[in-house]
């Protein structure tokens, strides 16, 4: 929800070039004020926020490099072309300017966001969770490998002799031995990969369930107001 209190207020200095004996140095000589809203939000929703300011830049950021590099028309239509090309880059500059605030309002949510992951534990048990499925993922690679033709080392010896076959190759006789997969995790190892799995992905389970309730907890962080509305938010 946003803050009920007046909205803060920020001064931007816009960076313009200036020419200087030939050269042409950066100074900062417009400003102008943005209004910051405060929201308070579960971290689970600021999560999604910083994803749909992300999308709803990547689009403006396209449509920006097309208005400044690609803007083209026909040589014959040239009724009002100053009011166009104006009305284009009023427009773009527009979308740049809700561009650089959305990229610092993403910055400062992910900032936030890590800080407090850090305080409540999340990303030491995102790391665990991690682990959890890594081991997990081994595991259930090795059951699930086992195969029925699979031959025990001490039942090697005993393999019939007709395993063993003719072929021919360029007219002589050769012997083709039949390639046979030993069976080398025993009944043991394999008993105990199952209860290592189950372990883990019930380890995995509960920290993700944990997880999910501490992203309910609730932080409050400033969003420009011209980004608010590609936030999804509610100025």
């Amino acid at each position: 929800m946003a803050d009920p209190v007046p909205a803060n207020f920020l001064l931007w200095a816009a960076a313009l070039p200036c020419r200087v004996d030939g050269a042409v140095r950066v100074v900062a000589s417009k400003t102008r004020r943005r209004t910051i809203m405060n929201y308070t939000l579960t971290l689970t929703r600021w999560h999604k926020v910083a994803q749909r300011i992300n999308a709803a830049l990547k689009e403006r950021e396209a449509n920006v490099k097309t208005a400044f590099t690609a803007t083209a028309i026909s040589p014959w239509n040239k009724e009002g072309i100053e009011e166009k090309a104006a009305d284009i880059a009023r427009r773009a500059a527009e979308s740049l300017a809700i561009i650089e605030a959305g990229a610092l309002a993403v910055a400062a949510i992910r900032a936030a966001l890590a800080v407090k992951n850090a305080q409540l534990g999340i990303a030491g048990r995102l790391a665990e969770v991690e682990a959890a499925n890594r081991r997990a993922a081994l595991y259930k690679a090795v059951i699930d490998g086992q195969k029925p033709d699979m031959v025990q080392p001490e039942n090697v010896r005993a393999l019939p002799g007709e395993l063993i076959g003719e072929s021919e190759s360029w007219g002589f006789a050769r012997r083709a031995a039949v390639a046979v997969t030993l069976q080398t995790a025993d009944a043991a190892l394999l008993d105990s990969l199952r209860e290592r799995l189950a372990r883990e992905q019930a380890r995995a389970t509960r920290l993700l369930d944990e997880i999910a309730d501490l992203n309910r907890e609730k932080i409050e962080i400033a969003v420009p107001q011209d980004v608010v509305a590609i936030a999804g938010l509610v100025g």
